[in-house]
This record gives C-alpha cells, structure tokens and sequence, in this order.
C-alpha cells in the first residue's frame, strides 16, 4: 500500500467521524510509515478504547467485514475493507498495550492523525515480543 492509498484510506476514516473526538491511534506499520521508517504496509492497524469501538462500529458501518471478541488480543476487533484494503481496529483487553497517554497528533500529507511515536512503538513492539519491529524501529532511530 503507497502513501497515496494510506493516505486516501485515513481520509475516508477521518471523514466518517463528522467532527467527534475521541480516543484512538494509528498503530502497525503504517503508524511506522507515517514517520518516515522504511516498510511496507499492507494493511492498517488502528488501537482505540471500547468508546472508541462503539464509534468506529457506527461511522464505518457500511465498511465492517468482522465485528467480534478476539481472544487473541483480549479484546472486541472490527476489521473493515476500505477500498479494497485491510482496515483492523482494536480496543486491547491488556491496558497497558493502549500507551494513549503517549499517542501524539501529528501532521501528515494534509492529515491530522493520532501517532505512537517511534519511541513508544518500540516499546509496544517489544511488550508484544515482535523483534523484527524492534530491531527496524532501532535500526532506524539510529540510523
């Protein structure tokens, strides 16, 4: 997925909530991509709370292919096709892995989207014991 798709996809999001805040981030790849970490991104991955989940579940109604409890993350998963890509919206059962008190708004392609900075992903990465995230994210921090 291009920068262009991500960015047409985060539109379409960002439009369906008609002006509501509330809790929620990028998360996955594309939160790596937005901040200019060279990956791939496939699908996009989004973290809210079970608010956040009720809204998701109403603004993207007409795009949700799954809405159920995932014993995987503990937690209620919507997954939603958005022209034609993978769109993943989670509310982790495990607290901790929802790090909101570090999400940061950031300015990306004409977008205002909620972030995890690199810092803090590294960190989720490594709560959630996936080491190529890790190493990419330290590569680049370092690089």
């Amino acid at each position: 997925m291009d920068e262009q798709k991500i960015k047409e996809i985060l539109q379409i999001i960002l439009d369906s909530f008609q002006g509501k805040e509330f809790v929620w981030r990028l998360e996955g790849s594309a939160n790596l991509k937005v901040q200019n970490v060279d990956v791939s991104v496939r699908d996009l991955d989004i973290t809210t709370n079970d608010g956040g989940i009720d809204i998701f579940r109403n603004a993207l109604k007409k795009f949700i292919v799954k809405d159920f409890f995932s014993q995987k993350i503990n937690g209620c998963s919507l997954v939603c096709d958005i022209s034609g890509f993978e769109v993943e919206i989670n509310s982790y059962g495990d607290r901790k892995l929802h790090m909101f008190d570090k999400t940061e708004k950031i300015s990306w392609n004409d977008l205002q989207i909620p972030i995890l900075p690199l810092i803090y992903a590294k960190k989720f990465y490594e709560l959630i014991n996936y080491k190529k995230k890790v190493q990419l994210i330290e590569k680049h921090l370092s690089g």
